[in-house]
């Protein structure tokens, strides 16, 4: 019979009160528990010296997800309108903005998160998610497209360093959300879409 033993706490960086559960992101030699508060996003390197960053949000926690790079060095948050990097100094290192996942069928190319911010639908909208390859080489997301197109929602794959798209493929589905799952082979990413 096996029986589980706790073997080390470590306290979250954030209150509780005012942020996400803490997260523990797995890379190959490497440990990261990160937490999304409204204004920020919380890293510490458990492997390292435990030493911890801080990236700012560009929007509050409700409005999308976020990843973090394998080394700690880069937050990449996945909103309504855009996809945002930032760098481990606080700076914008690019940003893509994409169609809008609000549930009311949004139309609009939104520049900022202050356009909406107020609106009940945005509050309330869908969203798409972004995840690194185990080896931080390459940036998978799931967006969905601007108006006007006939491809609805896309998988892209960047690059993580200047948000260049390298590949993208149509999804055919209408997600209320999505998730991606990391491979240990940095050539695969499994994505779950949520209808």
């Amino acid at each position: 019979m096996t029986f589980a033993r706790l073997v080390a706490t470590v306290a979250a960086p954030l209150d509780s009160a005012s942020a996400d559960a803490p997260q523990m992101l797995h890379w190959p030699g490497r440990r990261l528990l990160a937490q999304r508060g409204d204004t920020e996003l919380a890293v510490r390197d458990l492997d390292g010296e435990g030493t911890g960053v801080r990236f700012p949000a560009p929007w509050p926690r409700r409005y999308g997800s976020v990843t973090v790079s394998p080394t700690g060095d880069l937050a990449v948050f996945a909103g309504v309108h855009a996809l945002r990097a930032v760098d481990s100094t606080g700076a914008v290192r690019w940003e893509i903005r994409h169609g809008c996942w609000s549930a009311a069928v949004c139309t609009e190319a939104h520049a900022s998160f202050s356009e909406y911010a107020d609106d009940y639908h945005h509050g309330h909208a869908d969203s798409g998610s972004v995840a690194f390859s185990s080896d931080g080489k390459l940036l998978w997301a799931h967006i969905r497209n601007r108006a006007g197109r006939d491809v609805e929602e896309e998988w892209l794959i960047l690059d993580p360093a200047d948000g260049t798209v390298l590949t993208r493929a149509e999804t055919m589905t209408v997600a209320s959300g999505s998730i991606h799952f990391p491979h240990p082979n940095p050539a695969y990413m499994g994505l779950t879409v949520l209808a």
